[in-house]
């Protein structure tokens, strides 16, 4: 059993995407993101897995941040991957952790992208599997 409060109603953080070939993977894991279905955490603790992600006292769960000047900020910050970047909002809902300037979530999906460094096609692409609104900045 999980402490961690179930939302119905979804809740909007910021985070980062790598994107290739018209598909988003989780920045740290690189991870894909599944298009038009949501995104389910598992737990990889190594000592006791849990049956519910996210859970207190493990790191497990979908991250998002609170703000776009945070998500921003860790991008600056962090090594990119050749290729297209995307920063974004995502939905978070079901069990739901308030975390170090932000959340971990049980289920996530993309609400909108911000498209790095992609072209036109790219942008497209993404619309088209995702299903949300994509706009280009360079």
């Amino acid at each position: 059993m999980t402490d961690a409060p179930l939302l119905a109603e979804p809740i909007l953080g910021w985070r980062l995407w790598h994107v290739r070939r018209g598909e988003l993977l989780s920045w740290s894991q690189s991870a894909a993101w599944p298009a038009r279905s949501r995104l389910e955490a598992t737990c990889r603790h190594l000592l006791r897995g849990c049956d519910g992600a996210p859970r207190s006292g493990h790191d497990c769960g979908i991250y998002a941040l609170r703000t776009r000047q945070a998500a921003e900020s860790l991008f600056r910050s962090v090594p990119r991957l050749r290729g297209a970047a995307a920063i974004g909002q995502v939905s978070l809902w079901g069990r739901v952790i308030e975390n170090v300037g932000g959340w971990r979530a049980q289920f996530a999906y993309p609400y909108d992208l911000v498209l790095l460094g992609g072209d036109d096609a790219t942008a497209a692409e993404l619309r088209r599997c995702y299903l949300v609104d994509v706009r280009r900045e360079v």
